[in-house]
């Protein structure tokens, strides 16, 4: 039996199910792919005559904000982190959902945190529609797929030829839901069936320079972080920095996408410092895995976010972005200018 094995059969390695939580659908699928989890685990569990105690599974908000316990003079969100950040650390594996057109960065930080430590990542699509570049389809944005052990595709929905009854509509969108709990159920079981001992914790790759340090500022989609990382660039090489950045969509169409993510990724693992552009209104996807990545590697991180908004949900929830990427950075700052300075404390603390 391996040790996550024994360790979710005793209760103290629970499925992590990740889910939107800042509103009532998310927090409903999460609870409806929660359901699917437990019947996986029981039903493979009860194949192998092996009994179980709870909790079998870990859902955030339900299992966190209730229970967490700031420690004296600790914000309510950072107790919160430091309870999920716990259960991912020694989950079973992480189930995570991701739609919409901009994903869920808590959610992709936690996907890179549990890639970083090496446990099963199963990730549930539900979005009907790829993305496509220059004529090539990709499933998801390339540096989350490179942390993704399991991709379930279950965004299969007509796009045409559409009841106009409204019962019936209502009927077409159950019946893909309780499709994904069986497919979810059934991939769950087998996960547990044939587990391995196997780790996939990466390794850091040997490198002659000192002083490394990687920028994630989206991997140059956009023409606004390949300015960003010039400025960057520039003054960190001149305080005798080595600078390496993601460019993984800077290289295309010459380099498949998912050939300059890994190289993207390996250049991040064997750097000392990431810096994160934070900027939009959430984290890029990408770049929120990446720090969950390199967080579980125990890097340093500096969370670049120039924006005055705030995330505002109570007296309690009053931050600038999702309290995974907040509490994960070792210094946040506002401005391009201030990231040298940052860079200095991080390195030097």
């Amino acid at each position: 039996m391996t040790e996550r094995l024994q360790r979710l059969i005793n209760g103290k390695g629970p499925i992590y199910v990740a889910t939107y939580l800042f509103e009532h659908t998310g927090r409903y699928f999460g609870a409806r792919l929660e359901r699917a989890c437990r019947a996986g685990l029981l039903q493979s569990l009860t194949q192998l005559g092996l009994s179980a105690k709870d909790p079998l599974t870990f859902l955030p908000y339900r299992d966190s904000n209730g229970a967490a316990q700031p420690l004296p003079e600790e914000p309510l969100t950072k107790a919160i982190f430091r309870m999920d950040i716990e259960r991912l650390e020694d989950a079973f594996a992480l189930v995570a959902p991701l739609y919409h057109t901009q994903f869920d960065a808590g959610i992709c930080f936690e996907i890179g945190f549990a890639a970083g430590r090496g446990l099963p990542v199963v990730v549930l699509l539900t979005n009907n529609y790829q993305y496509r570049h220059f004529e090539r389809l990709y499933r998801m944005p390339p540096l989350l797929e490179l942390m993704v052990d399991q991709l379930l595709q279950e965004g299969e929905f007509p796009f045409t030829e559409l009841s106009s009854q409204p019962s019936e509509y209502f009927e077409l969108i159950e019946l893909a839901l309780q499709r994904i709990e069986r497919n979810l159920e059934n991939a769950i079981s087998q996960l547990v069936l044939h587990s391995s001992s196997k780790s996939r914790r990466p390794t850091r790759p040997i490198h002659n320079q000192d002083r490394r340090i990687f920028l994630e500022f989206g991997g140059g989609e956009y023409e606004f972080q390949r300015i960003l990382v010039a400025k960057v660039r520039e003054r960190l090489e001149n305080d005798g920095w080595h600078v390496l950045s993601a460019q993984r969509y800077e290289l295309l169409p010459k380099i498949d996408l998912l050939e300059s993510a890994k190289r993207d990724l390996q250049n991040a693992i064997s750097s000392d410092v990431v810096v994160v552009l934070g900027d939009g209104s959430d984290v890029n996807p990408e770049s929120a895995a990446l720090q969950g990545y390199m967080y579980a590697l125990g890097r340093k991180i500096v969370l670049y976010h120039s924006g005055s908004g705030v995330l505002y949900g109570s007296a309690e929830y009053n931050m600038p972005r999702n309290l995974m990427l907040q509490h994960s950075a070792s210094r946040i700052v506002s401005s391009y200018e201030s990231v040298v300075c940052a860079v200095r404390e991080v390195t030097c603390s």
